[in-house]
């Protein structure tokens, strides 16, 4: 069990983040941050009222949706335009603090339920975001993007069964693009990847106790 730090200080959501972030080696300027406290602030009304995490501590949502996120950066590597897919998105994680972090990424956020996406159109217009767009479809009831250009680059998931995902990949992924899953530990078994293979997978750790995780980078085999 990872230990987590605890505090009697009151809760400041940027000092916490401010630190997470830099250990990932990301820093933020101001205007950036405050568009993170008013995602943060917003995410926390909402959650009290349709259950957008399931989560109940500040440092909860703070280290395991913003910080945790914000991780995925280190899969997309060079390609900080990239277009990518996050399946199964919830209240936006990972693919709004990525965009936040990254703004030249296009962004597609995925999610079924109608709530979180209310949530979702709801944000995206009060941090004034560009080139970051809703589907309220399930993956496997979602049209095939046909031509190549519409495709994306990377599908990113977190929080979600990945044998779900895995036979839907060539609709949605350029001919070379990769499927990128947060994980709590690296995969040991390589017969359900489902004619794809672990091209790296990347550790890394959490502030405040909350321990290691894994990026784990999928692409096709052909």
């Amino acid at each position: 069990m990872f230990h987590v730090e605890q505090s009697d200080q009151p809760f400041n959501f940027i000092d916490h983040f401010k630190h997470g972030a830099q250990k990932l080696r990301l820093s933020f300027p101001e205007a950036i941050l405050g568009k993170f406290g008013l995602y943060y602030d917003e995410l926390c009304r909402w959650d009290r009222s349709i259950n957008l995490t399931g989560l109940r501590t500040d440092m909860e949502r703070t280290v395991l949706l913003f910080v945790d996120s914000l991780a995925g950066h280190l899969a997309l590597g060079t390609k900080l335009d990239a277009r990518i897919v996050d399946i199964g998105t919830g209240g936006g994680f990972p693919g709004i603090p990525l965009k936040l972090a990254l703004p030249a990424l296009d962004v597609v956020l995925m999610e079924p339920r109608s709530n979180k996406t209310a949530f979702l159109h709801n944000i995206i217009g009060k941090l004034e975001l560009p080139k970051i767009s809703v589907l309220q479809v399930r993956l496997e009831d979602f049209h095939p993007m046909v031509v190549d250009e519409e495709k994306c680059d990377f599908a990113i998931c977190k929080g979600v069964n990945v044998d779900h995902i895995l036979p839907n990949m060539e609709r949605i992924l350029k001919k070379n693009g990769k499927l990128v899953v947060f994980r709590s530990k690296n995969i040991d078994n390589y017969s359900r990847l489902n004619g794809m293979e672990v091209f790296e997978e990347l550790s890394y750790e959490l502030p405040f106790g909350y321990g290691s995780r894994v990026l784990s980078i999928l692409k096709y085999a052909p």
